[in-house]
């Protein structure tokens, strides 16, 4: 997945125009350190050099004194890294002909903004494992909102986001499309962006209330993301009270009030259904999967009544994975430890990962498979296969795994497992324990089919494993606690207000964020 380039530049040819835009434009501040510097095209140019110097300089003799960065080019786009955020930069370009004759462009002069995002006196990525393989690679931290690369090093940050301090933000999922854009769940609601932080599409508002405990009273959680055909997707909630049919026993109403209602002389329970919605560009739904058509209907359906000691009112979906090239969707329930395959359109389920739940049988406050519990992070591999995030949540003290599974039978929920690879912990705090392992993680197959794994947590590790189970590259988020003057591993914040911590990691290649780079270049 990771080029070989050069450390501060790589350029992509494109057709030349004789009006391309000056880009940065003159006087504004960017959210990012790796830019697209894109300048006019003048005939009978050979080489244009661009020359960046640090500060706001306004006389020839002075950038000439301080220019710090050059690159000698046959095309006018170039991407280009430099060092600091919250500095000022000058640059200009240097044409030259065949006969080695120069002509110069005026002073252009542009900032990089700052945010205690990345503040490297509170928070930062530390890395334990370096890798040259992956050396050009890149990885999006959710949780910091901020994307780093290989070295831990941040290149772009999320700005200032519809007038909100960053504090206020609950930020999840956060990602490249193959559009050149970034996508993202802001408190509860869909957003794309550009590089630069511009809102370009917002979904449809989803008032229902969410009973998740990462996200509270918003519309959609955990996944989102754009497809191939230009539409959007997401996990959102759904009208959360469920009718019952008869008045619960009274031993079991004192234990569940909170979650029942008597409304007009019908009882409801209060549950944790989702949706799966597929948007077009206007926001229009053009398809839905409501798990709750499911669930009342499946083994699981006399689970949902406040009848026994224990009830299943949380089957909490947190992961789907859409295969568009097999129109099958991959959707993952944790509470139930269960991923459902399932046709597209016509919602049928082909096939179940888990266990089906027999009457008489179960004795535990969750259903488990014995294979994985508690998951997180769906997909599919190259070849077919569906791959996980293995919490283990409900085997302590066991550490999470990664897991690839093998298609059951139709109608069977017996499970293959083909490969597994328990996470390991490395120098994490005395008081961090295995079992805490309950929330966020995921994994991202690579090109070269090794895995891309965030423990979540409230560790937060990342690494990249090859099928060999040798660990390639890894690193750790970590956060300053001043109170202890240490750096602590910053997972998932446990709690109905978590509002910080790494959630999800995605990585992304070179192309992917020149692609982000120049659709924001193309769009100025």
């Amino acid at each position: 997945m990771f080029n070989l380039v050069k450390y501060f530049a790589s350029f992509l040819i494109f057709p030349l125009s004789l009006t391309a835009q000056i880009s940065p434009e003159e006087q504004c501040q960017l959210n990012y350190r790796i830019i697209g510097f894109s300048f006019p095209q003048v005939k009978k140019t050979t080489i244009y050099e661009l020359q960046i110097a640090p500060g706001n300089i306004n006389t020839e003799s002075l950038f000439n004194e301080k220019v710090s960065i050059t690159f000698q080019i046959d095309t006018n786009r170039i991407i280009a890294e430099v060092p600091e955020f919250g500095k000022q930069y000058t640059w200009r370009v240097l044409y030259q002909n065949k006969r080695h004759k120069q002509t110069q462009s005026e002073l252009h002069h542009f900032s990089i903004g700052t945010s205690p995002e990345i503040d490297p006196d509170s928070v930062r990525v530390r890395i334990t494992l370096t890798n040259e393989k992956y050396k050009d690679g890149y990885f999006f931290v959710d949780g910091h909102k901020v994307l780093y690369d290989m070295g831990g090093k941040p290149v772009w940050f999320l700005p200032k986001f519809e007038n909100r301090n960053q504090s206020s933000l609950i930020l999840r999922d956060l990602n490249a499309t193959p559009f050149g854009t970034i996508t993202a769940i802001v408190n509860g609601r869909l957003y794309e962006i550009d590089y630069n932080g511009h809102i370009l599409w917002r979904g449809p508002e989803n008032s229902s209330v969410s009973l998740d405990t990462l996200v509270q009273n918003s519309g959609y959680h955990h996944e989102f993301t754009r497809l191939a055909n230009g539409h959007y997707m997401a996990m959102g909630f759904q009208e959360p009270w469920w009718v019952l049919p008869g008045p619960p026993d009274s031993s079991v109403y004192k234990l569940w009030a909170s979650k029942i209602k008597l409304e007009q002389g019908v009882y409801y329970q209060k549950m944790f259904f989702s949706t799966i919605s597929e948007y077009d560009e206007h926001g229009n739904t053009v398809w839905k999967w409501n798990d709750a058509d499911y669930f009342k209907n499946s083994d699981l359906s006399t689970r949902m009544l406040p009848c026994r000691l224990f009830n299943l009112n949380d089957t909490h979906a947190n992961a789907f994975y859409f295969d568009e090239q097999n129109n099958n969707l991959f959707i993952s329930y944790r509470e139930i430890s269960r991923v459902l395959q399932v046709s597209y359109p016509d919602r049928s389920v082909l096939h179940t990962y888990g266990k089906f739940y027999v009457p008489g049988t179960f004795n535990d406050n969750h259903l488990s498979n014995n294979v994985f519990f508690g998951q997180h992070g769906c997909r599919r591999t190259s070849n077919g296969d569906l791959y996980l995030f293995n919490n283990n949540s409900y085997q302590r003290p066991k550490l999470p795994t990664i897991m690839i599974l093998r298609n059951p039978p139709p109608g069977k929920d017996t499970i293959e497992k083909v490969w597994e690879f328990e996470c390991p912990m490395e120098n994490f705090d005395e008081h961090l324990k295995p079992n805490e392992f309950l929330f966020g993680g995921n994994v991202s197959e690579l090109p070269d089919s090794s895995f891309f794994v965030c423990m979540g947590g409230t560790y937060g590790r990342t690494f990249i494993v090859n099928r060999n189970k040798q660990i390639l590259w890894s690193a750790c988020p970590e956060k300053w606690d001043s109170a202890n003057k240490e750096w602590n591993g910053e997972g998932v914040a446990i709690g109905i207000h978590a509002k910080e911590g790494t959630y999800r990691s995605r990585p992304i290649d070179r192309k992917q964020l020149e692609q982000l780079i120049w659709h924001k270049t193309m769009r100025q």
